[in-house]
């Protein structure tokens, strides 16, 4: 006998722990997805303008928004594709008939359009697999860029699962333990030999003698001594300039 299936119902999965988002939430999502900047984005959603740029910054800061922007972006990202593989069978028909026919140039307009369609040639209309390599237009939050990012960020796919407790306190390291006691000098023995005294190191250069500085030959002289001196040296000035021959003049010939 089979047992009924309200016999044994299922467990109950514990439900998620993200919160509500409310109306406006829930309308700046669908404008963020839609890769526009913060500001663009919060006066769709019906903010005020005034501060449009703080309150998208603000938004964006907090973590159910993020998640909430991804899934719109990825079921968004999901519907496209689905249709541009039924346009792309769709072409397919296209170029089969177009050869049956014998029109080449139809065939070859419908072959370029269907890379298009598969991302093979980008194409501005196909936000799918454009990437905007060619469009040199600033992006309307590109001042935030340069900001410190939030490294909380990482924690966004698993933050709201059921078994991620954020306030889940960390275990404590081992030197922090308290029941570890704590030894301090009045808990040591007194008994305790001194400690060795420190043997004072050699040095290994050996010590310089004392250079007697050399003797002044000016040490004794007096000004008087000085003075003669000097009258002895210049006493003898004119007797040499008497003896040497005179200069020969200007322009004349040496003898030879």
């Amino acid at each position: 006998m089979k047992t009924p299936a309200s016999a044994n119902p299922a467990p109950n999965k514990p439900a998620s722990t993200r919160p509500k988002l409310t109306s406006r939430q829930e309308a700046f999502c669908e404008a963020m997805s839609a890769n526009v900047g913060g500001a663009e984005a919060a006066r769709r959603a019906g903010y005020s303008v005034s501060g449009a740029k703080q309150r998208g910054a603000f938004l964006m800061r907090q973590p159910e928004i993020r998640l909430r922007v991804d899934e719109i972006r990825a079921a968004r990202r999901a519907q496209h594709q689905a249709h541009l593989n039924e346009a792309d069978e769709q072409v397919g028909w296209v170029i089969e008939d177009a050869f049956e026919s014998k029109r080449p140039a139809l065939a070859l307009r419908a072959i370029e359009f269907r890379l298009k369609l598969r991302g093979v040639i980008q194409d501005k209309r196909i936000a799918q697999h454009y990437h905007g390599a060619h469009d040199t237009r600033p992006h309307p939050d590109a001042d935030l860029e340069s900001l410190p990012g939030d490294p909380d960020e990482d924690l966004d796919p698993i933050r709201f699962s059921p078994g991620f407790d954020q306030h889940a306190q960390a275990t404590p390291a081992p030197r922090d333990d308290q029941s570890v006691p704590i030894v301090t000098n009045a808990d040591l023995p007194t008994d305790f030999p001194p400690p060795p005294k420190p043997v004072p190191a050699k040095s290994a250069l050996a010590p310089v003698p004392n250079r007697v500085p050399p003797a002044n030959p000016l040490a004794g002289m007096t000004y008087d001594d000085l003075f003669r001196e000097i009258e002895r040296i210049t006493s003898d000035f004119p007797s040499l300039l008497t003896a040497s021959p005179p200069a020969p003049p200007l322009g004349a010939t040496a003898p030879a």
